[in-house]
């Protein structure tokens, strides 16, 4: 069973706490670590961002390939510790439990092997799992925006959530009572499906519940009479050697000279002579008294059983007659190859075959409560579906300008942004789904004059990651994700503007724990956390090394991302005083 021992305060996200490399591409052996805030990841082109990525895509359960495996090696080994939020989520909690995952001090392991020969192996927390499991947990972790990462988002049940997330505690308490009433209504539904197929099959049913009430009623079966009857049946077919032992023990006990008793008897009457002469002997004809008391109620027992044996010469015929018509009716109204348990199944059957036929004559009523009470649900569901319609409508308009307003910020100062929310009709069961009748659609244009369309369709991966960072903004406060990674976020854009994105991204990570890769100092400048992927080269093997950087290297790095070139003294200025910008600024 899965169970959390935090040590944490309450209340708070989850997050990457460290990412370990193995045998990946150009990374021969890594282990970076995490902080919560705005951690900052840069380095040359080629350097190896891409395989940090890369590494985080196969944690997050992502498809493996054989050719990311380093050469030389055997295969490749990549993890991620995550600091659970606390409380722990509902939905984490279950998905660990099922899949019987112990959590220690709050935290979880994802891990993910990949072998030469193209077999993937996937753990949480040392339990092998799936990678379909590792995508379904980590959802619940991190988000991922970037080139391909962003399709998600072209999905209407992630616009959904996502417009949800941004209507907060006023539609989670609507979704409630929907869906309470949601599984009345199904719950009702079902009881009058399963009496209607009951009253098709009424007759058919009657007749044969009749024939196995009469037949109950009829042979009235004891709970344990067949084992009962399998012993008296043994004991009957030996009686013979019954009859003859017990004789030969009743004679015994009894024959005037020899017999067990007459010795006792005479025994007794000898130390009753000498009674209270010697305590000794007197404990001693106690003892012969007791046995002489015990062996006269086991001979009248004797006599007892003999007589029985005489008592009726048809015994066994008529056991073995009666446990032939227990067994048949087992056979006919049982189910198991076990004829005992199937004995219990038909006396089971026959104990509740009058109160299904009194349910089924009483059917048609119960059918025309039910169906009135349905009606009844139904028209309270659709109010409640009606409500979700109504909440999402008016957040919608809300959302939308806001997204558009961060969207100015993040160099798309004429972006536009609306949301459509879609119901179905509530005239079929089938519209009315756990998250109500609503479908989503977000509609996006990146330019002046362009036509509104379904974001897949709309902008590049760039603009897709901007997009995705102004809505994070926007809905950070309330989004359960603990952590948001960003690749390609600042691409196409430069000067004023990637200043904004970075102040953006600091702005974001104020909330959660945000991570990305850039390659403008603009944005590595609001770091709070820096990180930077490096290439080395003996001219035989290229091997990359990802390290945090400390303040005096943050100058330098920025320096050359400023520049192109190390050492430049202009470009050292120009990253101080950026830095300088930085901390004087507010997020």
């Amino acid at each position: 069973m899965g169970g959390v021992v935090s040590k944490k305060s309450a209340s708070t996200r989850s997050h990457l706490q460290e990412i370990t490399i193995r045998g990946l591409g150009v990374i021969d052996n890594a282990q970076v670590e995490f902080k919560p805030g705005l951690n900052v990841i840069t380095g040359e082109t080629g350097a190896g961002k891409t395989m940090l990525l890369t590494a985080l895509n196969l944690i997050l359960g992502g498809k493996a390939d054989s050719d990311l495996v380093r050469t030389g090696q055997e295969r490749l080994t990549t993890s991620g510790r995550f600091i659970l939020p606390n409380p722990i989520t509902p939905e984490i909690s279950e998905l660990l439990e099922e899949n019987d995952v112990i959590i220690e001090e709050g935290e979880v392991l994802l891990n993910r092997n990949v072998a030469k020969d193209g077999k993937s192996r996937a753990m949480v927390s040392g339990i092998s799992t799936t990678a379909a499991i590792l995508h379904e947990l980590s959802a619940h972790l991190i988000e991922v925006h970037g080139q391909h990462a962003n399709q998600v988002l072209s999905k209407p049940a992630k616009q959904r959530e996502v417009l949800d997330s941004y209507c907060d505690s006023e539609i989670s308490t609507a979704l409630q009572e929907y869906r309470a009433e949601l599984e009345e209504y199904l719950s009702l539904k079902k009881q009058i499906e399963d009496l209607t197929k009951a009253s098709r099959d009424k007759e058919r049913l009657l007749s044969e519940l009749s024939e196995l009430d009469s037949e109950y009623r009829k042979l009235k079966p004891g709970k344990d009479e067949l084992s009962e009857l399998d012993n008296l049946i043994a004991k009957l077919g030996s009686i013979e050697e019954l009859r003859i032992a017990a004789t030969g023990a009743s004679e015994a006990l009894n024959h005037e000279e020899q017999g067990g008793l007459n010795s006792l008897q005479h025994s007794k009457k000898y130390l009753q002579a000498a009674r209270g002469k010697d305590p000794y002997l007197d404990e001693i004809q106690e003892r012969i008294s007791e046995a002489l008391f015990n062996l006269i109620d086991a001979s009248g027992d004797l006599q007892r059983y003999l007589d029985s044996l005489e008592a009726d010469p048809n015994a066994l015929e008529n056991a073995l007659q009666r446990r032939s018509i227990l067994l048949n009716f087992a056979k006919k109204y049982g189910t198991s190859t076990d004829r005992q348990v199937s004995y219990h199944e038909a006396i089971e059957r026959g104990i509740l075959a009058g109160e299904r036929i009194k349910d089924l004559d009483g059917g048609d009523e119960r059918i025309a409560q039910l169906a009135n009470e349905v009606d009844k649900r139904r028209d309270v569901l659709l109010k409640c579906a009606t409500r979700l319609t109504m909440i999402r409508e008016a957040a919608a308009i809300k959302f939308a300008k806001q997204v558009e307003q961060e969207l100015q910020v993040l160099a798309m100062p004429k972006a536009k942004l609306s949301v459509a929310v879609n119901s179905r009709t509530g005239q079929s069961d089938s519209d009315f789904q756990s998250f109500g009748l609503d479908e989503v659609q977000i509609l996006f244009s990146a330019h002046s004059g362009g036509e509104l369309l379904p974001i897949a369709k709309a902008a590049s991966g760039g603009e897709l990651s901007r997009l995705m960072l102004g809505i994070e903004v926007v809905i950070a406060h309330s989004y359960p994700v603990g952590t948001y990674i960003f690749d390609e976020v600042d691409a196409g854009v430069g000067g004023k503007a990637a200043l904004d994105v970075g102040r953006r991204l600091k702005r974001l990570a104020d909330e959660a724990q945000v991570i990305v890769v850039t390659h403008l100092p603009q944005v590595a400048l609001w770091a709070d956390h820096h990180i930077k992927v490096e290439k080395n080269s003996d001219g035989v093997v290229t091997e990359s090394s990802i390290r945090a950087i400390s303040d005096a290297e943050r100058e330098l790095e920025i320096a050359r991302m400023l520049s192109g070139v190390e050492g430049s003294e202009h470009a050292q200025e120009h990253a101080r005083e950026l830095l300088n910008l930085r901390l004087a600024a507010k997020a």
